[in-house]
């Protein structure tokens, strides 16, 4: 199960600033009454995901007590996973 942060493809530490740009990038994207989403449950119920995310994570309060119910190491350890492989990707690409 993806966590609110994965969700919206941001890390914990993310700014609000982060939060918003990624929520309206994702919510363009998964739009149900865009012409190319209008027939998928997949962009709808991705939509409806994203939309919550953004919801939990842009206030400061509800923000703070979800971070709390996160198991904060196997958070961490996923973070640190996420840029490591993402490190592998860029040299990679870069030789």
């Amino acid at each position: 199960m993806k966590t609110l942060y994965e969700r919206l493809g941001i890390t914990p530490q993310a700014s609000s600033r982060a939060i918003q740009q990624s929520f309206f990038r994702l919510a363009k994207k998964f739009d149900p009454d865009s012409p190319a989403n209008r027939d998928s449950a997949e962009a709808r119920i991705e939509y409806q995901a994203v939309h919550d995310a953004y919801r939990t994570l842009s206030d400061p309060d509800a923000r703070r007590k979800y971070d709390s119910t996160l198991q904060k190491p196997s958070l961490i350890q996923r973070v640190k996973a996420q840029r490591s492989a993402q490190l592998r990707s860029d040299a990679a690409e870069n030789r």
